[in-house]
């Protein structure tokens, strides 16, 4: 989950608004992206551009930006 919100439900199958690559969310916080560290300023870029969830792929891509601008 890339907001603030905590679901309890079936996971379903989404598409990744970034690269279009199919994902399961799993709607809760066990999901898989309950293991990621998410910066506020990541997790802001997201809720403003985006309605639902994004890829491990793309999520862990911003994470590594967002990372990497902050050790400038």
């Amino acid at each position: 989950m890339t907001t603030s919100e905590t679901h309890t439900g079936t996971p379903r199958t989404v598409t990744c608004p970034m690269c279009g690559q199919n994902f399961t969310c799993g709607m809760s916080t066990s999901c898989w992206c309950a293991t990621r560290v998410v910066a506020d300023e990541v997790r802001r870029y997201l809720a403003e551009r985006y309605d639902t969830c994004v890829c491990s792929t793309c999520l862990d891509r911003l994470i590594e930006k967002a990372g990497e601008q902050g050790t400038d």
